[in-house]
């Protein structure tokens, strides 16, 4: 993953680019979004694990 506005975890970039390339770069955004708002310093998988069900809606 390129352009990354803040820094991602190993295992969460993994994740990411399970995710289709034609809808990652929008999903990216929203990831970090939360993450910034959640006043994380870095994308985790914990992160993701923990906000799965609000970063699906």
């Amino acid at each position: 993953m390129t352009d990354q506005s803040m820094p991602w975890d190993e295992e969460a970039i993994k994740r990411v680019e399970k995710i289709p390339s034609f809808v990652r770069k929008m999903v990216k955004g929203k990831i970090e979004k939360a993450a910034i708002e959640a006043g994380e310093e870095r994308v985790t998988a914990a992160f993701l694990d923990a906000n799965k069900s609000k970063l699906m809606s």
